[in-house]
């Protein structure tokens, strides 16, 4: 449990396109900043966030949204200290909606620590794939927004499944960078519903590298050697694409320390690339 995580958590959850995540986010700044003020439970400054005993978490979140309740009538309520400019957070709800999601986030990090273990058992990609749709409760359809948000955590995870498979590096460059690398499907989440949770159903790609295999423009032998498109070369006139491209054409891949790609997903690809 720690700050970082719980942002990361709400991002996956929301996306970074509204605010709803980044309001969560201040709504905990704030009940942070009401416990300096008045250290009901004894944090002794530490964020709410970073509590591990589900218990204590719990009795915050019915005290926060008690305090709240009192605020929004017009009451005494610890929230009373906050700036006048914040009042909104509680007096729109916000305060307990974001602690709510807190409680969330507690449970999705208890699954995420078994889903490393499910991992580190080294079972077939398939079979991993299938626990691990299983725990984070993603085999399920529909777009009521439960299923939707479980499905953001399922693709949060595989993506930082992907990325540690691969030692945080592109397997193609090796750039590790983490905020434009990709963990890409090699065939797609929604074309394989028994492959989507598949650590071997995942390459670690730069962003460039990532859209180019997304289109089918570059694909991987089976000694996994890059291929490249007759389309992109149609570009090589130009000495930047010609860099990026024609320099990895042939070569192997940085090879993965636990989970190999699968061949047979990878001919899948390889047959819908682009001549």
């Amino acid at each position: 449990m720690t700050q970082q995580g719980f942002e990361d958590y709400l991002f996956s959850v929301y996306g970074y396109k509204n605010g709803t995540a980044k309001s969560y986010i201040t709504a905990i700044h704030i009940i942070d900043e009401m416990f300096l003020y008045e250290d009901v439970f004894d944090l002794k400054g530490k964020s709410i966030t970073c509590i591990t005993n589900f218990s204590l978490l719990k009795q915050i979140a019915d005290f926060v949204c008690s305090q709240q309740s009192l605020f929004k009538k017009g009451e005494h309520s610890i929230f009373n200290n906050i700036n006048s400019n914040q009042n909104s957070y509680p007096g729109k709800g916000f305060c307990s909606a974001a602690i709510k999601q807190l409680l969330k986030y507690y449970t999705y990090n208890s699954e995420e620590e078994k889903a490393w273990t499910i991992l580190n058992k080294k079972g077939s990609g398939k079979s991993i794939s299938k626990e691990l749709s299983t725990l984070f409760k993603i085999d399920k359809e529909g777009l009521d927004t439960t299923v939707t948000a479980r499905v953001r955590l399922g693709q949060s995870y595989f993506r930082k499944m992907v990325l540690h498979n691969f030692g945080n590096k592109c397997c193609i460059t090796g750039l590790n960078i983490p905020q434009v690398l990709r963990a890409s499907h090699i065939v797609p989440w929604s074309s394989d519903k028994t492959n989507r949770m598949n650590p071997e159903n995942g390459l670690c790609l730069s962003a460039t590298y990532d859209a180019a295999f997304d289109k089918h423009l570059i694909s991987f032998d089976e000694d996994y050697r890059m291929i490249v498109s007759k389309e992109i070369k149609e570009y090589y006139t130009n000495e930047i694409t010609k860099a990026y491209f024609e320099r990895y054409e042939g070569k192997q891949i940085a090879l993965p320390s636990l989970y190999l790609p699968s061949k047979r997903l990878l001919e899948k690809h390889r047959n819908l690339m682009i001549e």
